[in-house]
């Protein structure tokens, strides 16, 4: 079967506005602020409650039905001296759940049994047998579930028949008949009015403990138990869950309890390295779970909940042996796999079924893992099936576009029993039946996934310039952690980096990766890619850029802290050496917008001639003094039909002037900013492009609705290589410095303050007395954010006058953060608009404006 198509990157809808407004209010980066609003925090005190989350913020337990019930019937077990037992599950959620409630019972000095299912005998859930086990050998009076219970009808009602309450805490679904139990903590319970539905089991755990005890020191060490089982079983990290996690964090970086502290260190997480979702999830979770995947997971419940380090380190060293022994059993599996796939399955079927005689029982607790990667690497859904002489028993995953728990429910008469959702499942099946089920799982799947939904999608926060990418950039995203679902760990795109000569280079004792320095025509950063090895050739060809997909990270080496670069996907440009046309697309070749490179030419000439054409016409120049330079002095007077256009220039005015262009009556419009008024823009044949643009934003901004023409329009660069020093110059004067400010405001008020009086006139700042006009103009700006001054209209001037005197952060005002950005990603832009090849130019155009007149695209 051959492999998926590439995948399609799909960016978030970017808002640059919106970001800069963020973070001026909440006092972060633009670059986090876009985070933010990416993850849906549109204000300030959202952005404070997802970064700095309290504990005071939690809801009350109280609040979840039947909170009040839970705690007086254990109240009333403990003063009657009756037995308690907390049954559990045996994921990480279960176990650290079930450690939970136990470390709980301790600090109240009350003695619990636990019960853990055993995956191979058992299954997940409460049973019969164990409800019998449970009231034979502990004579409990008392069950607490946790992270299971919801569906449990039949065994609940046998536990009241044998004399026994019992206690549910369970996140899962509940189905419509409820278990028979004396409580059910469960906020998707109907009815139930408790503010979040999303707490894991190991949160609805911790709600119980909140309600039972009032010790908040206690309750927050407990803290490192629910992040774990929280982020470990991809619950969504938001609302109350965020707040959970993200102080969670903080308690396991203490090492505190032994049992992690001795987990952390079998994992070969050092103990001065802080720990974050990726951690959790990849190194402390697989070998939690590796306990019940290949054994049972008492190991776990005793690990995290032992006072004695001799005991963490010996139980911890034990999970470290089952999570190898999960490594070479899931290896094992997922080869043979690969072989049956490779041999049986051809490359029209699209829900993928893989069944084996071959692997013994121990196969249940890793089938799971090996469908996951069986999806991943042919991205269809796949079910792997272990056979047990006439039964067999396994577990599906499935990619977007299909629902694996329906898909299911359409086969459920050639079934025995499944259960699950839309992403992962699980079945058991007679053997007699897996040829029919393979045909009707893959007749479902084709119906289902259209030829769209199989292309593997990566979705990237937003494209980035390497320069922000800095290594206090890269601390404040820390703040972020722990990532997960709902939550994920940062992505973002960049095209057409340059590979730095002298790299790529193998690593790794097989040379089975890559190393590289990127650049974008800025900074330049080291690149990873991970099992990129055998690409080698392909990376050191001459001329080749790249369209990368990364994680940033801070790589410490020797005592050296560098931003790196992880790449998670790529696409290899090979540029021809002879890229000098003058008109791309070719004039024969179709397309809404032509580039036409006249860079370094000169630019006078180039518009008179243009101009006789009396074509409609757009010309964009850099600011209001070259836009008064360009009408008085570069064109004579002589051409008529030609309207201004600058930022000041009111909505209902510029519509006019374009509704003018589209009937004829105006000719040009000059214009220092940018026409927004996308709704009245009609056909122009010219959008000229006279001096360079200091942000990406503007510059695509001016060139999207070309592309929503039906009609071909030409795009002339007239710039050249002496507008990049002027560029350089007029960011310099147009975005001071902090020193620079400082000095203004000084300025601003002496000669406001020695003028007598309140007012004092804004043209008369703006001569060129106080510095530079524009570095003027944008002082004033700031100011009049952060609320120093005030501007106000009087007898026709404008003016302006000190408000109370007051601190406040240069980072409030989004016009200095703007300021900021444009300095830190404008050199590589200057750099992109002067030698970048008119081919990739015009790529780079399309991508961007089909982003801004679609949304929700993707390339």
């Amino acid at each position: 079967m051959k492999n998926p198509p590439r995948k399609k990157w799909r960016f978030r809808n970017s808002d640059f506005d919106s970001s800069l407004a963020l973070a001026s209010e909440a006092g972060v980066s633009p670059f986090a602020a876009q985070l933010l609003i990416n993850r849906g925090i549109k204000t300030a005190a959202e952005a404070r409650a997802y970064l700095y989350p309290t504990f005071d913020e939690l809801h009350s337990p109280f609040e979840l039905a039947d909170m009040d019930k839970a705690v007086e019937r254990i109240h009333t077990a403990i003063s009657r001296g009756e037995k308690i037992c907390v049954y559990g599950d045996y994921d990480t959620d279960g176990t650290t759940a079930t450690a939970l409630l136990l470390n709980t019972f301790r600090q109240m000095d009350v003695p619990a049994a636990y019960y853990i299912p055993s995956r191979f005998d058992e299954g997940y859930g409460l049973s019969e047998d164990a409800i019998k086990k449970i009231h034979e050998k502990n004579d409990a009076k008392l069950i607490i579930t946790v992270d299971c219970g919801i569906t449990s009808v039949k065994e609940v009602a046998l536990a009241n028949q044998l004399g026994m309450d019992v206690i549910v805490t369970d996140h899962h679904q509940p189905e419509q008949e409820q278990p028979p139990a004396h409580a059910l903590i469960s906020p998707k319970i109907p009815g139930n009015e408790y503010p979040y539905r999303e707490l894991a089991g190991v949160g609805l755990a911790f709600k119980l403990a909140q309600g039972l005890i009032d010790d908040r020191m206690f309750l927050e060490s407990l803290l490192d138990l629910v992040a774990l089982g929280t982020v470990v079983d991809m619950a969504p990290l938001t609302g109350e869950n965020r707040i959970l996690s993200r102080l969670g964090l903080a308690e396991l970086d203490k090492r505190e309890r032994p049992g992690i502290h001795a987990l952390c260190e079998a994992a070969g997480h050092k103990i001065d390295t802080p720990l974050d979702g990726y951690a959790l999830s990849f190194k402390l979770g697989p070998r939690i779970n590796a306990a019940g995947r290949m054994d049972t997971a008492h190991k776990v419940v005793d690990l995290l909940t032992t006072d004695a380090e001799d005991v963490a380190t010996r139980i911890a060293s034990e999970l470290n042996q089952a999570n190898r022994d999960r490594q070479d059993l899931e290896k094992h599996i997922q080869d043979q796999a690969t072989e049956i796939i490779e041999r049986e399955i051809d490359d029209a079927t699209v829900g993928i079924v893989v069944a084996s005689d071959k692997w013994d029982e121990k196969a249940q607790g890793v089938v799971g893992i090996v469908a996951a990667r069986l999806m991943q690497t042919y991205y269809k859904p796949a079910i792997v099936l272990a056979i047990n002489g006439d039964e067999a028993t396994g577990s599906g995953r499935c990619i977007e576009g299909m629902n694996l728990a329906n898909s299911l429910v359409a086969c459920t008469a050639l079934l025995v029993k499944h259960g699950g959702h839309a992403a992962a499942a699980g079945l058991t099946i007679e053997t007699r039946n897996i040829p029919k089920f393979k045909d009707a799982f893959n007749e479902y799947a084709s119906k289902h996934l259209t030829e769209a939904a199989l292309q593997p999608k990566l979705d990237l926060e937003f494209e980035t310039h390497l320069s922000l990418l800095t290594l206090d950039t890269l601390k404040e995203l820390e703040q972020f952690e722990p990532f997960g679902q709902e939550n994920p760990t940062p992505l973002f795109g960049k095209r057409r980096v340059k590979v730095a000569d002298g790299t790529p280079r193998t690593m790794g004792q097989d040379g089975s990766h890559l190393k590289m320095f990127v650049n974008d025509g800025g900074v330049r950063h080291c690149a990873i890619a991970w099992g990129a090895g055998d690409q080698l050739v392909t990376f050191n060809r001459p001329n080749v850029s790249l369209d990368v997909a990364f994680s940033p990270q801070i790589n410490e080496w020797q005592g050296t802290r560098s931003v790196q670069l992880i790449l998670k996907d790529w696409e290899v440009h090979a540029e021809g050496r002879d890229m000098n046309w003058d008109v791309f697309p070719r004039l024969n070749d179709e397309s809404s917008l032509k580039l036409v490179d006249r860079r370094n030419r000169k630019k006078k000439d180039y518009l008179l001639k243009l101009l006789e054409r009396e074509e409609s016409c757009i010309i964009y120049v850099q600011d209001e003094e070259m836009l008064d330079a360009l009408l008085t002095r570069l064109l004579p007077e002589s051409i008529e039909g030609i309207a201004r256009h600058d930022e000041a220039t009111p909505r209902e005015e510029e519509a006019a002037l374009l509704k003018q262009l589209a009937v004829g009556e105006l000719r040009t419009i000059a214009s220092s900013s940018r026409l927004s008024s996308r709704e009245a823009y009609p056909f122009v044949k010219h959008i000229v492009f006279c001096h360079l643009t200091p942000s990406p934003d503007l510059f695509f901004m001016r060139c999207a609705p070309i592309f929503a023409m039906e009609e071909t329009s030409y795009l002339h660069l007239i710039y050249g290589d002496a507008d990049g020093a002027e560029m350089r110059n007029w960011v310099g004067k147009k975005y001071p410095e902090k020193a620079e400010l400082q000095q203004l405001y000084g300025g601003i008020r002496k000669v406001i303050q020695s003028n007598g009086a309140e007012g004092y006139a804004e043209a008369a700042m703006l001569n060129g007395t106080l510095g530079a006009p524009a570095t003027v103009e944008t002082g004033l700006t700031i100011f009049e954010e952060l609320e120093f001054i005030e501007r106000y209209a009087e007898s026709g001037h404008r003016l302006v006058k000190l408000r109370p005197a007051q601190k406040s952060d240069l980072s409030r005002s989004p016009t200095y953060l703007r300021g900021q950005w444009i300095k830190q990603t404008s050199p590589s832009f200057v750099e992109f608009q002067l030698k970048e090849n008119i081919e990739s130019m015009w790529e780079r155009i399309e991508y961007e404006c089909q982003i801004a007149n679609k949304p929700d695209s993707g390339i």
